[in-house]
């Protein structure tokens, strides 16, 4: 069994290589607990899942790299706790299924997988190296978000069509419905496809890299953040946590508590690197 706790342990083993290399997306990660493994596009790695285990595993976790303490721009995605295939797009989606599939995972044992950030940033020769529950850099939901922003491309164009308000976010919720629908559309021969080219820029009131904004997580450490909400979801992952660790990797853990301005407190198990 293998799941993001067993990789947060396999980080604590590793920490002195992970903290020297040139680049962290390019770090040999070993491949046999994972179902798929990229080094370019979201995500970088996706754990093996065993479907009839207590903590099946499966989670998506993303790399990002920074040669300062703050938190690179989330690219070709909107950042969220959880992400289902058929979210990623037409060609990504393929590319995952096929390496679930050869990995001899099925893709839809479970719909929705949790999603986590492995952040390293770096500053005047000190690193920070934080593996973080997706939900801390999680503002709106992707289907809020594209509707949004087809609501600001549409303004002034539906005017002349006397629809209604409902008429109008009716229309806006199946566009971005279709845009965010893992399908390509036959057209005249032609295969057509919706690809979103997203950058959403790092909030510096939650760059979890900000020695001013979060002070408890110090230079050249290893740190597994996750939310301290709801209260038996926190219990249930500290359980887990303590179960995946040797018992001395587990008490030399620092176990400390950030506060999120929107979301309230984050559990933080830090190392020293």
């Amino acid at each position: 069994m293998y799941n993001i706790y067993h990789f947060f342990a396999t980080l604590i083993e590793e920490r002195a290589q992970l903290q020297g290399a040139t680049q962290l997306l390019d770090y040999p990660f070993a491949s046999a607990p994972l179902s798929y493994h990229s080094r370019c596009g979201f995500p970088s790695l996706i754990l093996r899942m065993h479907a009839r285990a207590y903590e099946p595993g499966g989670e998506w976790v993303a790399i990002l790299d920074s040669n300062t303490y703050n938190v690179p721009a989330f690219q070709s995605h909107i950042p969220v706790n959880a992400m289902s295939i058929d979210m990623l797009g037409h060609a990504k989606a393929t590319s995952v299924r096929k390496s679930m599939l050869a990995a001899g995972e099925v893709p839809h044992w479970i719909r929705m997988r949790e999603v986590y950030y492995l952040l390293r940033g770096r500053n005047r020769g000190n690193t920070k190296i934080c593996l973080v529950h997706g939900s801390f850099f999680q503002s709106m939901k992707p289907r809020a978000v594209l509707q949004e922003a087809l609501s600001q491309a549409l303004e002034g164009h539906l005017e002349e069509l006397s629809l209604s308000q409902d008429q109008i976010s009716l229309l806006e919720r199946i566009c971005a419905e279709a845009i965010l629908t893992d399908q390509s559309w036959k057209v005249d021969r032609m295969t057509v496809e919706f690809n979103l080219g997203i950058q959403t820029p790092e909030n510096h009131g939650l760059n979890i890299l900000s020695s001013f904004h979060f002070r408890a997580i110090q230079d050249n450490t290893l740190n597994f953040i996750f939310p301290n909400y709801p209260a038996d979801f926190h219990a249930h992952r500290r359980s887990s946590l303590r179960d995946a660790l040797p018992s001395q990797a587990y008490r030399e853990g620092k176990q400390l508590s950030i506060t999120h301005p929107r979301k309230g407190d984050y559990f933080v198990f830090s190392y020293s690197l």
